[in-house]
């Protein structure tokens, strides 16, 4: 698509999802905290909506039996634990009829045909500022150290949902590998970039705080505009995905000899049988 100007963002631009999506994404959040309870490796659901929507833009469909053992870390489940990491066929359910729901949403979005990010039916990602959070809640120290966690920095605006998106090039390469048209492929891979960025931390000054606008600022400008470009992104890579279709194996012709045996199987050779 034509890469429209990014319009400015600023604190007032918060996701403001229905009842309906709240319910899908609290439901969905609330199987991975089970999920997280047996393994703290298990993603954030911001990590899997991006995981999600690069899914979206992959040029073959790529099945929940082959992508919830690598998203939910169920890839040593054997045949006698088919519904691993879930705990029941009921939760497993629960979250794909779920995981469904979300998706049709985000579909609808990337099929859309809209020139600004204002547009009600643009792709808006189920996002958390993270560091606006931490820094909102009472803290005695500075507020740097106010948006650290036991496990380090937390992650910048975006940051989660970039690095799951760009997770799934890198897990189905051959879905994703350019191809010999040398501008869709540099168009690829400037989208790719535009995620790379958004994936990198947010090290420019921050401007605002998108969880509490009375909390320290925790988001740059910068990092708006990066979000903006790399949303852009995904629109070509799902255009992308969409007019090439699924990648096709190129056919190879078999030539026989006539004096080669015939591939009927028959024993004769080739011009005595089938050739003849």
């Amino acid at each position: 698509m034509t890469e429209p100007d990014t319009p400015s963002a600023s604190p007032d631009d918060e996701p403001a999802f229905d009842d309906a999506t709240v319910a899908t994404l609290e439901a969905l959040d609330e199987t991975l905290d089970a999920l997280r309870e047996r393994d703290d490796s298990v993603p954030q659901w911001e990590f899997c909506e991006g995981f999600m929507t690069a899914l979206l833009c992959t040029r073959r469909e790529i099945p929940p039996d082959e992508w919830v053992p690598v998203l939910l870390g169920a890839e040593d489940g054997d045949d006698e634990d088919p519904i691993a990491p879930f705990d029941s066929e009921g939760q497993r359910t629960r979250f794909l009829m779920h995981w469904l729901a979300r998706e049709a949403q985000v579909r609808t979005a990337l099929q859309a045909q809209v020139e600004d990010l204002s547009d009600p039916r643009a792709l808006e990602p189920a996002l958390l500022d993270w560091r606006g959070m931490l820094l909102a809640l009472p803290s005695d120290g500075d507020a740097a150290a106010a948006a650290d966690t036991p496990d380090g920095p937390a992650p910048s605006y975006g940051q989660m949902w970039a690095l799951g998106f760009l997770a799934v090039p890198e897990i189905w390469a051959d879905a994703w590998a350019p191809p010999r048209d040398k501008d869709i492929a540099a168009d690829m891979d400037d989208a790719l970039q535009c995620l790379r960025a958004l994936a990198e931390d947010d090290a420019a000054p921050p401007a605002f705080n998108l969880f509490d606008d009375d909390a320290p600022p925790s988001v740059s400008e910068q990092r708006m505009n990066d979000l903006g470009e790399a949303l852009f992104a995904v629109y070509d890579l799902h255009a992308i995905a969409t007019a090439l279709g699924p990648r096709v194996a190129p056919a190879h012709s078999l030539k026989i000899g006539r004096n080669d045996p015939c591939p009927c199987g028959s024993g004769k050779k080739y011009k005595k049988c089938c050739g003849a």
